[in-house]
């Protein structure tokens, strides 16, 4: 046994004694445990406060029943007696709060219970106050209950064997005076009904059917306004929502009677928390809700549309802090009312941008999206308007794109076309900006072009992946095709127009160059889906070089390939050689060429494969077999 001094919950002063055993040069505690702190006066006041701990170590793990006994009192001091014995009358306080919790290796099991008793004039009175919870494997499971004579407070409830509210749940309170009893309808932690009833003007003030709630369960497809959802295996505390408003009633007459759930459970966390290598906390569960799974487009649709309108956003906020336009705004009639457009797109874009990233988050797995947006995004979701400048007088502009984001369940995909029309105005309007300040200076172009490089150079950086580290398990031939022709593309030919169009002194061969360059990114952004396209055209093709007849042995049919010879140059050292054609393209007509050919290889075997069994096909399969070199297999396949 070994007594010294210690804190404990981070504020009681006291002496601590604890059993134990050496293993080897570890202190592990094992056997009693007390605790008792000193009387714990607060600086000019006369609270007094005492905390009393019992309990049992196993293997450095609580174990078995922990007692503990908080007096929390006020010393009224009446009056000193002197004499040969002085004495000193007085008369304490308050109340004692008492605890019993059992544990197993650390972990809650069994019963907990609190109980409250007031101190009145030095006595106890006999009333208490105080409830229980069971727990199984550190979760609160079972009946449960909880008694608050002075406040009047009462509560019964039952969890089921997972830890979740489960029937009916009753509390009793006061409410601005008037004794309330509240009735709750649990199913398996999802709140079905609440009742309050006023007990002392004899009315029903409050009774909600969760209806939606009702509903889901119910449904044995597990899909609502085509949206999946499953029951959720975590647990959400007091709590019960499902997507509502903050001005819901569904969730605000919930608010009193969570209130003092809250409550009852601080008291008896207060007493458990911290020591977290020595026990674990308690687990209360008590509701769940509905995990929703959106359609797996939304994903595609998010990876879509987010780089674009950071993309955009960026453009945005470059226009409108380019000192260039801000000089000459007042120059150009359309600028200012422009400048009001892009500055309201800029703003739209960002609340499309906080939906999305609240999606991707997981903000909307537990909580209904569409009760957030039951008309689509605010300010997208109709005509809107803006204000502008121009000439030191404001006016106000329509903004209607003719497209809305009005759908609840249609939100993402209304917000990919929203993006769309969105850029395409936009990218009217900053065009329209560039082409009319050029005609103050060349250096406006040289400025356009930069910022169109800069522009595409970012999306196309973006959508190839640029920035990515190869893995180290990978080797760059295993990189995605894509990758690979950016990257040496970008290396090869990219980099170089870059810096000569840096270089340049002449304004036209500067301007050539810079087409040279915004073409050749502008071509592999639009062409990124094809060149994901061209990466898949073996497999493709092999499906159409694949055919099945019966099997007189077995069910499952013979596979057979045709025109071995055909397919196997066709996507191998042909397909390989216009490949790096690819990588070496030197300009944009290289690039559009190199990449046609794929297109006319993948059309020109399709059509082979559909005359499989002409003399013609079966001869030039045959021809095929023994050549090797692309240019001789590109001649024969008649490319």
């Amino acid at each position: 046994m070994v007594e010294r001094d210690t804190i404990y919950l981070e504020e009681f002063l006291g002496i601590e004694k604890v059993q134990y055993y050496m293993d080897d040069t570890l202190f592990v505690k094992q056997g009693n445990y007390d605790f008792i702190s000193q009387l714990y006066n607060q600086l000019l006041s006369n609270s007094i406060r005492k905390l009393q701990i019992n309990g049992k170590y196993q293997e450095n793990r609580f174990h078995g029943q922990w007692e503990y006994k908080l007096s929390d009192l006020d010393l009224d001091i009446k009056s000193l007696t002197e004499g040969r014995s002085m004495g000193l009358e007085y008369l304490l306080n308050g109340i004692e709060r008492s605890a019993k919790f059992n544990y197993l290796n650390g972990i809650p099991e069994g019963n907990w219970m609190i109980e409250v008793v007031t101190i009145k004039d030095n006595r106890r009175l006999p009333e208490t106050n105080g409830g229980n919870f069971t727990f199984k494997n550190g979760i609160a499971v079972g009946e449960f209950k909880f008694d608050d004579l002075q406040g009047k407070n009462f509560l019964r409830g039952n969890l089921n064997d997972e830890g979740f509210f489960d029937g009916d749940l009753i509390l009793r309170y006061i409410n601005n005076g008037d004794e309330i009893k509240e009735s709750r309808v649990y199913r398996d932690g999802f709140l079905l009904k609440l009742n309050k009833f006023n007990e002392t003007a004899g009315t029903v003030d409050v009774d909600i059917a969760y209806e939606d709630v009702i509903q889901k369960l119910e449904d044995s497809d597990g899909q609502i306004q085509e949206i999946d959802f499953r029951i959720s295996e975590e647990g959400f505390g007091v709590l019960f929502q499902n997507g509502y408003t903050e001005i819901d009633e569904k969730l605000t007459e919930q608010v009193e009677g969570n209130s003092i759930l809250d409550n009852i459970l601080y008291r008896f966390n207060r007493f458990s928390e911290g020591l977290t290598d020595e026990r674990e906390d308690p687990a209360f569960k008590l509701t769940r809700r509905f995990k929703f799974v959106y359609p797996e487009e939304e994903e595609r649709l998010i990876r879509s549309v987010q780089p674009r309108l950071n993309i955009m956003l960026d453009e945005y906020n470059d226009f409108l802090s380019n000192a260039k336009f801000i000089l000459n705004r007042d120059r150009i009639d359309s600028l200012p009312y422009i400048f009001g457009f892009i500055d309201h797109a800029r703003r739209k874009s960002q609340d499309m941008l906080e939906v999305i990233e609240l999606t991707e988050e997981g903000f909307f797995d537990f909580l209904y999206r569409p009760n957030y947006y039951p008309n689509g995004l605010p300010n997208l979701n109709q005509a809107d308007s803006f204000t502008y400048e121009e000439a030191g007088v404001e006016k106000e502009a329509t903004f209607d794109l003719g497209i809305y984001v009005d759908s609840p369940h249609r939100l993402m995909e209304q917000i990919e076309a929203f993006t769309d029309t969105l850029k395409q105005r936009t990218d009217e309007y900053l065009d329209y900006s560039f082409m009319e300040i050029r005609i103050f200076d060349e250096q406006a172009t040289i400025d356009s072009l930069d910022n169109q490089i800069v522009q595409l150079k970012t999306r196309a950086d973006a959508m190839y992946s640029f920035l990515q580290v190869i893995p180290e398990d990978r080797t760059f031939e295993e990189m995605p095709l894509d990758y690979r022709i950016y990257r040496v593309i970008h290396n090869n030919t990219l980099q170089r127009l870059q810096n000569e169009y840096l270089d340049a002194e002449d304004y036209d061969e500067k301007v050539r160059l810079g087409k040279e360059l915004t073409c050749m990114l502008d071509y592999l952004i639009n062409q990124h889906d094809e060149i994901l396209f061209i990466e898949n055209m073996p497999e493709r093709l092999d499906k159409e070089f694949t055919r099945f007849s019966p099997n007189p042995f077995f069910e499952r049919d013979i596979e057979t390939k045709i025109l071995p010879a055909i397919y196997g140059k066709g996507t191998g050292p042909l397909f390989n050689a216009y490949a790096e054609n690819l990588f070496e393209s030197r300009n944009c007509k290289d690039l559009q060429n190199n990449l046609e050919k794929f297109r006319k290889l993948e059309n020109r075997l399709k059509e082979l494969v559909k005359r499989s069994d002409t003399e013609e096909v079966v001869r030039l399969d045959r021809a095929l077999r023994r050549e090797n070199i692309p240019s001789r297999i590109e001649r024969l396949l008649n490319l």
